[in-house]
């Protein structure tokens, strides 16, 4: 069950990356739209389920928004001071820490995975083969200074995964109402963040408002939909990493939609990809999803 809302966020990751690219917003915009938006956008869903009770769930969501703002921040510094062709060689491998972080916290994992060796071989082949695949596509050299810098984003990401799973145990009477509710939250800490840091820098508050912006709020509507496809994929999985692979692979898609979807055409050639990495992918993917089920 978990690799079917997986897939889907993966699929929904790609549209979304490919409207994006071709849909430009100026980086602030973008940052504030990404949160307050993405939230306005729960509002409807959230009169179908009941008010989370737990205070835990808000805390948890709370600090997902914060971990988020954190490293979109340094994300967007590591791009201008190591490129985003490093930057992007440098983040799949928190499909690693994942793991690892998920194995630390939950030890009856590591028994489950010691009573099944064959299996846990092959999941961890696959997880290598995706990273690997997703690490050289690119062709740039990954630097020690980068990686230090980015090590806090990785780690960080990882906590945001497996708090994604954990969360999931304070749904009421419906996972998809948690599910939104989740994105409410989360994506609204995300926003006020940004817009704090916009006021402090003395921007204009009327850019948010200029017709140039709101015209493209729309790509936003991806957004709701890949979280809830992932923290419902998270809650099936055995281990949070393998919805993180699997997510990753939606570079694939977008090649696909790249290249066989006539009135789709991305922007950047660096996301053509070597046929060698894309069947790594692909096959690591594959693998991946029937050693879990």
């Amino acid at each position: 069950m978990w690799f079917f809302f997986a897939v889907l966020a993966s699929v929904v990751n790609a549209i979304y990356y490919l409207c994006n690219q071709n849909v430009r917003l100026e980086k602030p915009v973008f940052m504030i739209y990404r949160g307050i938006v993405v939230a306005l956008m729960a509002v409807p869903f959230l009169m179908f389920y009941d008010v989370i009770r737990a205070w835990q769930f808000y805390a948890i969501a709370v600090m997902q928004g914060i971990i988020t703002a954190y490293s979109d921040y340094k994300s967007l510094n590591a791009n201008r001071k190591y490129g985003a062709e490093t930057v992007a060689s440098i983040l799949p491998m928190n499909v690693a820490t994942t793991f690892v972080l998920w194995c630390v916290i939950e030890p009856a994992v590591i028994y489950a995975y010691l009573q099944k060796p064959l299996q846990t071989v092959f999941i961890l082949l696959s997880l290598s083969g995706i990273i690997f695949a997703l690490k050289n596509y690119r062709k740039t050299k990954m630097t020690s200074d980068a990686f230090l810098y980015l090590l806090p984003v990785l780690l960080l990401g990882s906590v945001i995964s497996v708090s994604n799973k954990t969360i999931m145990a304070y749904a009421q009477n419906s996972l998809l109402g948690l599910c939104f509710w989740r994105v409410f939250v989360s994506s609204l800490t995300v926003g006020v963040i940004h817009l704090m840091i916009w006021l402090k820098k003395g921007l204009a508050v009327r850019v948010l408002f200029e017709k140039q912006n709101l015209v493209r709020v729309w790509i936003f509507v991806f957004m709701p939909m890949s979280m809830v496809c992932r923290n419902m994929a998270m809650f099936y999985a055995f281990n949070p990493s393998y919805v993180s692979a699997i997510v990753q692979t939606s570079l694939l898609w977008i090649i696909f939609f790249n290249r066989y979807i006539p009135f789709i055409k991305f922007r950047k050639i660096y996301m053509k990809m070597n046929k060698k990495w894309a069947f790594l992918m692909l096959i690591s993917a594959i693998v991946l999803i029937l050693s879990t089920r």
